[in-house]
């Protein structure tokens, strides 16, 4: 009885890890839409720009970005960027405006 149960819990743990990545697609599909909507509608600027200007304040390089859409209404890019002397850090900037909010250490 207790082998049974035990390849119970390792397959109900499989099965649910195994469900975590289609989650974690809608979610991004989710924000896809939203960034596409608010650019559409002038909310917010396009990703380009946003880098370039971004670019300019913070040197390194951009190894990842994501998108958040807070329920006040403000849009922030996090960018993961490598300095030039090896440190990931995580910048925060406004999709709208382009101003870096802040920048954090990345460990």
């Amino acid at each position: 009885m207790k082998r049974f149960t035990y390849l119970s819990l390792i397959f109900l743990s499989l099965l649910a890890v195994a469900s975590l990545p289609a989650l974690a697609d809608d979610d991004d599909d989710r924000d896809h839409e939203i960034a596409r909507k608010a650019l559409s509608e002038g909310r917010i600027r396009p990703l380009t720009e946003i880098m370039d200007g971004l670019r300019v304040q913070f040197p390194g390089q951009v190894v990842g970005v994501e998108f958040k859409a807070k329920k006040s209404g403000v849009f922030i890019y996090e960018f993961k960027v490598l300095t030039p002397d090896g440190k990931l850090k995580e910048v925060k900037v406004d999709a709208a405006t382009a101003k870096i909010l802040k920048i954090e250490d990345d460990d």
